[in-house]
């Protein structure tokens, strides 16, 4: 469970019903895969909540959002980067002013989202090597990647010491891992809920990206922090007693 689970968990029916329409569109898809570590995230057609995603990874990033109670729309619009080329974005997450890119390791192509990010940055002229910024989103619109999850290792955690070596192999497997991100502006950005508003957002800045209010008094968590539990969405390959999220392969 998330450190902000926002209880958006899909009923029985739900579940049937995406991985019903996740192995029609995986019989019908090319499959391939990458490797990360101990863990597979493969590029095979996923349903969550009625939208077909492009991958597990992809539909397991929008049950992550869910989960930290995010607003998101997925893949909402093409649009034209400075370079000419044209650039289909992942998500879009609406009340906070980011967008997401969701790569997994060793996939190509991730410099038009560093360009995106370029683009909607803050332009606000400098005062005395100050900038004022008076965009409606903090520092302009972010623009983030989302990377496959940090694996969770039962091994290098005292509190299963204890366990034997099978039980610890198994809960390693069913564990989603830890969320995990980088920004494209090149310095890092946190995941914060802000006091103020109650909203989750990431953050470069000192204020809220939703409300603008300050966070100074909020406790932000980094790219991959353990408080940061990812959700796992791998389709027809769960078991049929629970939601995918809690078993199965990517």
């Amino acid at each position: 469970m998330s450190t902000w689970d926002a209880s958006t968990r899909r009923s029985i029916g739900e579940v049937l019903t995406d991985r019903i329409e996740t192995a029609r569109l995986r019989r019908e898809s090319p499959t391939g895969s990458a490797i990360d570590g101990d863990m597979t995230f493969e590029s095979l057609p996923t349903v969550y909540r009625g939208t077909a995603f492009r991958s597990a990874l992809e539909a397991s990033w929008a049950a992550t959002l869910d989960s930290l109670g995010i607003t998101w729309e997925y893949e909402p619009e093409m649009v034209t980067l400075p370079s000419g080329a044209r650039y289909l974005p992942d998500f879009k997450l609406p009340e906070i002013g980011t967008w997401l890119e969701v790569k997994g390791t060793g996939v190509p192509r991730i410099e038009k989202a560093f360009e995106f990010g370029e683009s909607l940055s803050c332009t606000c002229p400098q005062v005395r090597g100050i900038q004022h910024c008076s965009c409606r989103w903090p520092g302009g619109e972010l623009v983030l990647v989302g990377h496959p999850p940090r694996p969770f290792s039962p091994s290098m955690d005292e509190n299963y010491d204890h366990w034997p070596y099978r039980a610890k192999r198994r809960l390693a497997w069913r564990h989603g891992g830890f969320t995990t991100w980088s920004s494209t502006r090149g310095r890092a950005a946190w995941l914060v809920r802000c006091p103020d508003c109650q909203r989750t957002t990431w953050f470069d800045t000192p204020c809220c990206r939703a409300c603008s209010g300050g966070l100074a008094e909020a406790h932000g968590f980094q790219s991959g922090s353990a408080e940061l539990k990812f959700t796992r969405i791998s389709g027809p390959a769960a078991s049929a007693t629970g939601d995918s999220e809690e078993a199965g392969a990517w």
